[in-house]
């Protein structure tokens, strides 16, 4: 006589590989890596008898898991449970055991209905097809602004363009590998697109610091205009993290918000003990049309008052630098 199903119980590894599958005809259920439990599993972080799971006898819809002679203990929805404890299965979430995770179906569960085939992703394509267009574009004219003629330019355009593909190419290559390494999935272009938006990112904040700083006299603005790029820099670092490792974008916005909090009072203290001053930059190096200028217009004593007193610490400065030498 054949016993009903009454369940399936499924292992699968970290990237979502199915490992092994047992079909439920009785109550309790164990699992381990012993011959004798209903689903064994080929994992060593797991106990021979690592877990027993029933359905409760006065309320049939709730399931029942009990850690037995285990170490490592079981997690669910990021709590441990170590051994002799119980607690109850929601249906659809899945158990961590060491590097497996388990799953259960009930054949009293209603199945979802049937997904249509998955068609080519177009706007993703038209995405990234703007996103690289942007990109070109920004190096283009960054060229362009840079380029001192014509024939400069359109000689330097085919070097511009190949440096921005390989370069794009190859960081998103290595964020791919190591996407499938550890995530089981190229998703080549996702990286791509993650460069692109952080690159122009990039380019946004530094105009934006720089025509601040010349529109309103505010210097600090273009001076740290680099703390602002390395905080985008860390948003595109955490996107192709947890496009690698989804399941750990909690722990990995704190890793890289602590490595920022960290890194940038370092990096500007040792610009103060290098340069006495926490930034390279002594002057704004960006004008734009006076149109954009908001600030008034200093008046020429005060200008000259102020270009005495830098030049007063600037000459105080060589003294200094001078006795340094004679006395080395």
């Amino acid at each position: 006589m054949t016993m009903p199903t009454l369940g399936l119980i499924e292992a699968f590894d970290r990237h979502g590989a199915l490992l092994a599958r047992a079909p439920i005809t009785r109550w309790p259920v164990t699992v381990g890596r012993g011959l004798d439990c209903d689903l064994v599993l080929d994992d060593p972080f797991v106990a021979p008898t690592h877990l027993r799971i029933d359905r409760a006898a006065d309320a049939p819809r709730t399931v029942q898991v009990e850690v037995l002679e285990t170490r490592n203990g079981a997690r669910l929805q990021r709590k441990h449970h170590g051994k002799g404890d119980r607690f109850d299965w929601p249906d659809g979430t899945p158990i961590d055991l060491g590097r497996t995770h388990i799953a259960l179906r009930l054949a009293d569960t209603a199945i979802v209905d049937e997904q249509p085939l998955p068609k080519f992703p177009w706007r993703t394509a038209g995405t990234t097809a703007v996103l690289m267009a942007l990109v070109v574009a920004a190096t283009l004219t960054s060229s362009w602004l840079e380029a001192r003629d014509a024939s400069q330019y359109v000689k330097s355009l085919p070097g511009s363009l190949l440096t921005l593909l390989a370069m794009v190419g190859v960081w998103s290559g290595l964020w791919a590998v190591a996407n499938k390494v550890f995530g089981g999935q190229l998703q080549f272009w996702r990286h791509v697109r993650i460069a692109c938006a952080a690159a122009l990112a990039i380019d946004v904040v530094h105009l934006v610091a720089h025509l601040a700083a010349f529109a309103f006299s505010l210097e600090s603005f273009s001076r740290f205009a680099n703390v602002l790029m390395v905080l985008v820099l860390a948003g595109a670092l955490y996107a192709h993290l947890a496009a690698m490792l989804p399941r750990r974008r909690v722990g990995l916005a704190w890793t890289v918000a602590a490595v920022v909090a960290l890194g940038v009072p370092s990096w500007l203290g040792a610009q103060w003990l290098n340069n006495l001053r926490l930034s390279k930059s002594l002057y704004m190096s960006s004008l734009f049309p006076p149109s954009l200028r908001v600030a008034p217009a200093v008046p020429v004593e005060q200008f000259l008052q102020e270009t005495e007193s830098l030049r007063s610490r600037l000459e105080r400065r060589l003294r200094d630098d001078g006795q340094a030498e004679d006395d080395e």
